[in-house]
């Protein structure tokens, strides 16, 4: 939990000069929000599912059949009632132990288990005390072994005080102790992630080390409070040279924690556990579960009560609650993304707005926590973010821009995983990077000049929306930004005793020295990709719903509902501004009004298509609607009518020339939100992208259809919908499919039932008149010859024992790119390198001299047992498929010696040194001259792949010259080598 807010008034007079000695209170959004959001949901449901089966606590209800919402003006009210309101998830691993085991010598993947309880306590007496360790202090202990850890190995380790390890750097932040900081920052042991003083604790942090393990225990150490001694903690991490790690939990309890390992650097995809439930899967990012017995708005159950009473009309639904209960522990407000399929801003995509009773617009929920925490007045500050000068009105700004910020980031050069321009859950702008004082955080930064006794200073913090923010959600082109250019500091450098860290709170009046870097949009583009959709079709209105969660079976109060509507009015007003008037926020209560053209859709010029409004209820009486268009590229009708007893009307889109136009639609009375619809008329169809979404790569029955349609999908360059645009479909090696011209829906979609013919490779060729065609693929078994089994490097036919090989053919993967298997001799291998006509993999020892059985399974099935030729040695030399020169290296040091890589050169020995040398002589010719070998072996570290050390013949022409090895009577293929 964090620390209560202390010292206001001396924060207030010092603020330029004295940081606040914590985060006092933050934003909780992170990029695993929603996953966290969903798993503690399902956790509570069970419970009080559990309750209601034990006649313990109240029946478990359908969302709204209770309680329901109830409008209020513009606010929706919702009783917290029916699981609104609950405990998440209580920590239940105390007297256990959870086991990691790496799945490999590499620490790539783990596995875990969770066990009775081991901890030890002779080891946690017998180890060395970190003295001196303070609140939110680290270690750093060297390990006696090299530990693994995912895919990377360490030395050392970092002890930070709040019950857990870190590798690389240490982290003594005082932020959130939440998921997405175990998750986004340094690869990260959380035995028990929370708030821990061990400056108040008689047992401490305590140390032992051998060359069997390393165990690291906090005995008695308490839970941070202002004053006194917090609830103690006793639990211990061991560390095992293979990788192995487990926590053992001996006396816990605790109100809330995170709990798991974690990659860092938002790697991977983050899995949410119940460490007491177990699994069998095998985890290749972070795995972790987060524990909390605190009250908390469970807002999918909100979302679903608040959809059972209104329609799905809404953008973002915003909650905040009069029951004093926190969004969350330590946090202000965060925000959930549930929608996106836009690009080119750091985020990933996702869609389950269904989870939450929203079935096709929801993208957002804001949880804006106990209304008490905000003043009366809009434009004042919120206490507890007294130092960054939040108000109500711009911490809603900052809830509402998670949905596109801050996760777009320049890279660093000398750590590829690193995101520099971000700080606090790797989802806020770093302190030190020059936001222009977005309302995403980092500061406006005033830059002094080299030679000042401080070069930057932080001059303001939340104005608005940056005009690089602006850029990634879609407001402004990317030649609106770099005007001045932004800039990162880079290694900033603590003055006096105010820190500078990039998690930090913004705060003006910071001083602070470091290294400029200028960040250009084009740089971003670069690394995130183009933003898509781009300025000239992206959404620019939103819709808000705001709600208040109040008690069961109570109302709220007048003074409660004008403070709501307070910020309510005052948030759209500041959007407008924020988004240099760019973007809209409507925040009234009306009925959906759906364009199936929403928010932006694409016609050819000349062309038209078929768009359509519709509304959730049948109209009780016929529901005039008003189409109106702007901009002079598109054209529609004047108005259309939606009859009584019907939910839809259609009419005509038709492009007049090459631009973007804008179309609203408004009903009459004022029920309805207004819909508006972007539409992007190309000037030919040369600009169309055709993709298939479903239906490649099935299994092919010969003579029967595919199980399901191949669908295939019409857009353009920013990913927009064509509907109305002719398709057509031809199965170009045999076969037949229906229809053989097809028209693409609302969604610039089409699908085509495809009978493929009794060969072992079918194709569907799908086009657009002038555009560029796609071909799907229908599998079969997996089929290739005895000749297309051939030497991974020379491509002659034939496989050696302990070499790699090549095999050619078709369906080889069947449409997987994991689960083909090679099969020699009854052995299976996994390939090395996977696709539908090409397979690598290494031959395993002892096939012997003659001929051996190869065979392919893939998924859709298995090839015939194929004979090969099985040769004991076969040289091949790998080559640069490029420039068709050999993959030989001078060596650096010996400019006169080549590094020749091959394979197929037959049985290694040992020679004690850990080098691996061939049994059989090889021989080198350099543009026909012997040359002298000094080594020839496998590559140290990479079975299947030889290298071969030689000395260029002084005599050797200068020039490309071709290089041949000879091992007895075989010889390899000839590359050539740039002889100087």
């Amino acid at each position: 939990m964090m620390k209560p807010f202390r010292f206001i008034l001396l924060a207030a007079l010092l603020a330029s000069s004295l940081p606040a000695r914590q985060d006092q209170a933050v934003c909780g959004t992170h990029r695993d929000k929603w996953q966290e959001t969903a798993y503690l949901h399902r956790q509570a449901e069970a419970r009080r599912l559990a309750r209601n089966l034990e006649g313990t606590g109240p029946g478990l209800a359908l969302a709204g059949t209770r309680s329901a919402a109830q409008d209020i003006g513009n606010i929706a009210v919702l009783e917290d009632g029916d699981g609104v309101v609950d405990r998440m998830n209580s920590f239940n691993l105390n007297g256990r132990t959870i086991a990691f085991q790496p799945v490999n010598q590499t620490a790539a993947r783990y596995r875990f288990e969770t066990r009775e309880g081991s901890y030890d306590a002779g080891a946690a007496t017998a180890g060395t005390p970190l003295t001196g360790f303070a609140d939110d202090d680290t270690r750093e202990v060297a390990l006696p072994f090299r530990f693994p850890f995912f895919s990377a190995s360490y030395q050392s380790v970092y002890v930070n005080s709040d019950g857990n390890l870190t590798f690389g750097s240490s982290d003594t932040a005082t932020s959130e102790r939440s998921l997405g900081r175990m998750s986004g920052g340094q690869p990260r042991i959380a035995v028990l992630f929370r708030d821990l003083d061990p400056s108040r604790s008689s047992g401490g942090i305590r140390v032992l080390a051998d060359a069997s393990r390393v165990v690291v225990s906090w005995v008695s150490v308490p839970e941070y409070q202002d004053s006194g001694t917090g609830t103690l903690q006793t639990f211990q991490v061991r560390l095992y040279p293979d990788g192995s790690i487990q926590f053992a939990y001996s006396d816990v309890n605790t109100l809330e924690a995170v709990v798991g390992i974690s990659p860092g650097s938002g790697l991977g995809t983050t899995s949410l556990v119940s460490f007491a439930g177990g699994s069998v899967e095998e985890f290749s990012a972070t795995i972790a579960e987060r524990f909390t017995n605190v009250t908390e708005v469970d807002i999918v159950t909100a979302a679903r009560k608040f959809f059972a009473a209104h329609e799905d009309a809404y953008d973002y639904l915003v909650i905040f609650n009069n029951l004093g209960i926190a969004a969350s522990s330590g946090a202000v407000a965060y925000e959930v993304t549930l929608r996106n399929q836009r690009s080119g801003y750091g985020d990933e995509t996702i869609d389950v707005g269904s989870v939450v009773g929203s079935a096709s617009r929801l993208q957002s929920i804001m949880n804006m926590g106990p209304l008490s925490q905000y003043p009366d007045d809009p434009n004042s500050v919120v206490l507890a973010r007294y130092n960054s000068r939040d108000t109500p009105l711009t911490v809603l700004g900052h809830e509402a821009g998670h949905l596109f910020l801050a996760f777009a980031s320049v890279r660093d050069p000398n750590d590829a995983s690193a995101r520099p321009m971000l700080g606090r859950q790797s989802a806020h702008w770093n302190f030190a990077f020059d936001s222009e004082a977005s309302f995403l955080e980092g500061n406006r930064i005033q830059d002094n000049g080299e030679g000042s006794l401080f070069r930057f200073r932080t001059i303001a913090t939340v104005e608005g929306y940056s005009a690089l923010d602006q850029y990634l959600m879609g407001f402004r082109a990317p030649n609106e930004v770099d005007v001045p250019p932004t800039f990162l500091v880079t290694n900033p450098t603590p003055t006096g005793i105010a820190g500078v860290s990039g998690s930090r709170s913004p705060q003006v009046g910071v001083n602070f020295n470091g290294e400029r870097r200028d960040v250009t949009v084009q740089e971003l583009i670069r690394v995130e990709g183009r933003r898509t959709p781009d300025h000239t079709v992206s959404q620019r209105r939103f819709r808000f719903g705001f709600i208040l969660v109040v008690a069961q079976g109570s109302q709220p109060s007048q003074t409660d509902l004008n403070k709501v509507e307070a910020f309510r009015k005052g948030f759209e007003e500041i959007y407008y501004r924020a988004t240099s008037e760019r973007a809209t926020a409507d925040a009234t209560l009306r009925r959906s009004l759906k364009l199936s053209a929403w928010p932006a859709a694409g016609v050819v010029a000349g062309s038209s298509f078929t768009a359509r409004i519709t509304v959730e209820k049948p109209a009780t009486e016929p529901l005039a609607v008003q189409l109106t268009a702007s901009g002079g590229v598109v054209e529609v009708p004047a108005s259309v009518t939606i009859p009584v007893n019907q939910s839809s009307v259609t009419f005509s889109v038709k492009g007049l020339r090459e631009g973007v136009g804008e179309f609203t639609a408004e009903a009459a009375g004022g029920a309805f939100e207004s819909a508006v619809a972007k539409l992007q008329v190309l000037a030919s169809p040369a600009q169309l992208k055709l993709s298939i979404t479903s239906g490649d790569k099935q299994t092919a029955v010969p003579g029967s259809p595919l199980a399901k349609p191949v669908v295939v999908r019409v857009t353009d360059v920013n990913n927009l919908p064509y509907p109305g645009v002719t398709v057509k479909a031809s199965a170009t090696t045999g076969g037949t499919v229906n229809p053989a011209i097809g028209v693409t829906n609302e969604n610039g979609s089409v699908s085509f039932a495809w009978t493929p013919a009794p060969n072992v490779s079918n194709q569907l060729q799908i086009s657009v008149d002038g555009a560029t065609a796609v071909i799907a693929t229908a599998l079969g078994a997996p089929s290739f010859t005895s000749n297309a089994v051939v030497n991974a490097a020379s491509f002659r036919t034939g496989i050696t024992a302990g070499s790699f090989a090549s095999i050619f053919g078709a369906n080889l993967a069947g449409g997987s790119a994991t689960a083909a298997r090679v099969v020699v001799n009854n052995r299976g291998i996994v390939p090395v390198y996977t696709g539908e006509s090409q397979l690598n993999f290494l031959v395993p020892d002892g096939i012997a001299a003659g001929t051996a059985e190869v065979s392919v399974t893939t998924p859709v099935g298995s090839s015939s047992k194929i004979q090969v030729v099985s040769k004991a040695i076969s040289p091949g030399i790998f080559f640069d498929t490029g420039s068709g020169l050999g993959a030989i290296l001078y060596n650096t040091n010996v400019p006169s010696i080549l590094e020749i890589y091959s394979t197929g050169l037959g049985p290694l020995r040992a020679d004690g040194s850990g080098l691996l040398w061939t049994t059989a002589t090889v021989e080198v010719l350099i543009g026909g001259n012997p040359a002298t070998v000094f080594f020839s072996g496998q590559a140290p570290g990479f079975p299947g792949l030889y290298q071969v050390n030689a000395q260029v013949p002084s005599k050797t022409t200068p020039g490309l010259q071709p290089v041949v090895l000879r091992v007895g009577s075989e010889t390899s293929n000839e590359v050539k080598v740039l002889v100087r």
